[in-house]
C-alpha cells in the first residue's frame, strides 16, 4: 500500500510504513511520501519538507539509512567535521569512543589507516603527524622489526603513482563505498538545521560517529580535514599504537616512503 493510500485510510503519520531503503517524509502540505535518501535530502534542502526527528525516532531503520547516506556525502560531513573541530570536548569524546571501538574490533583501525597509508598525499601528511607526535619516534626506534625494515632496500621503485591496493593486503577497498550527492550544495539553512538537531542529540551524534568510523571512504575524506586528532588518538593508546606499527610494516608502499635512503624517513 502506497503512503498516500495508507494516509487516506489511517491519517496517522506514525502508522505509515515505507519499503526498505526509503525514508518517510511529511511534505509541507501535510502529505506523506516515501523517498530514497538522496531525494529526501534534496527535498529537505529545497524546502518541500522538513527533517522530522519524531518520525525518525519511531523508525530507527530509516534513521540509520539517512545517516549512512549523510556519511557518504562529503559536503554534509564537512560541516560535521567543522563542528567537531570547534568543540574540543566533543572531539575528545568522539576520539575516546573510537579508540574503544577499535580496540574491540581491530578491523575498524584499518578503516582509518588504510586510506592514510595508501594515498600518497595522505601518506605524506601521516608521516609528518607521526614526526610531530611527542613519543612516536621513540616507540619506533625501540621496535626492532621497524628499525630492521627501514634499512631494507626499497621493494617497488615505481611508487607513489596512485593507489596500489596490491601492495597492502589488509587495506579496505574504500572505493566500493560510493560517495553521493557531492555536486549538490548542502549548506542550506534547512540542511544545517537537520545537522544541528542530530548534533545536540547525544545518542544520534554517537550513532553517526560510529557509522563514520565504519565507512573507510569517509575516513579518507575526514583524514584530509582532521588527520592529526584521529592519528594522535591511535598513537596515544599503547595497544592501538602497536597494531598501527604492525599494519604499517605490512604495507609495502608506505614502508618504501620511509626507508633509510628516502628523504621522508622518520627513523
Amino acid at each position: 500500500m502506497s503512503p498516500h493510500q495508507q494516509w487516506k485510510e489511517f491519517a496517522d503519520i506514525d502508522t505509515l510504513t515505507c519499503k526498505q531503503g526509503h525514508l518517510l517524509l511529511q511534505k509541507l502540505d501535510g502529505n506523506p511520501s516515501c523517498v530514497l535518501p538522496f531525494t529526501y535530502l534534496k527535498l529537505v534542502q529545497r524546502g518541500y519538507g522538513n527533517y522530522d526527528e519524531s518520525i525518525m525516532n519511531k523508525h530507527p531503520e530509516m534513521m540509520n539509512t539517512l545517516m549512512q547516506n549523510m556519511v557518504s556525502n562529503q559536503n554534509i560531513m564537512y560541516h560535521w567535521h567543522e563542528m567537531m573541530q570547534k568543540n574540543p570536548r566533543i572531539m575528545m569524546d568522539t576520539m575516546d569512543h573510537w579508540v574503544s571501538q577499535m580496540k574491540n574490533n581491530p578491523e575498524l583501525l584499518k578503516n582509518i589507516l588504510g586510506p592514510m597509508t595508501s594515498d600518497p598525499q595522505l601518506r605524506e601528511k601521516m608521516i609528518d603527524t607521526m614526526k610531530n607526535h611527542p613519543h612516536m619516534e621513540n616507540y619506533l626506534k625501540m621496535n626492532s622489526k621497524w628499525m630492521d625494515s627501514i634499512h631494507h632496500q626499497m621493494m617497488n621503485p615505481e611508487m607513489d603513482q596512485g593507489m596500489h591496493q596490491s601492495t597492502c593486503s589488509w587495506c579496505p577497498d574504500y572505493h566500493m563505498y560510493a560517495t553521493q550527492g557531492n555536486s549538490m550544495g548542502y549548506g542550506s539553512d534547512r540542511i544545517m538545521d537537520m545537522i544541528h538537531n542530530m548534533w545536540i542529540n547525544s545518542e544520534m551524534s554517537r550513532d553517526l560517529n560510529t557509522i563514520m568510523l565504519e565507512n573507510p571512504s569517509h575516513m579518507a575524506h575526514m583524514s584530509e580535514q582532521m588527520m592529526e586528532p584521529m592519528l594522535n588518538a591511535i598513537m596515544d593508546d599503547e595497544d592501538l599504537r602497536q597494531q598501527m606499527i604492525d599494519l604499517m610494516l605490512e604495507h609495502q608502499d608506505f614502508m618504501n616512503s620511509i626507508r633509510h635512503n628516502n628523504p621522508e624517513t622518520v627513523h
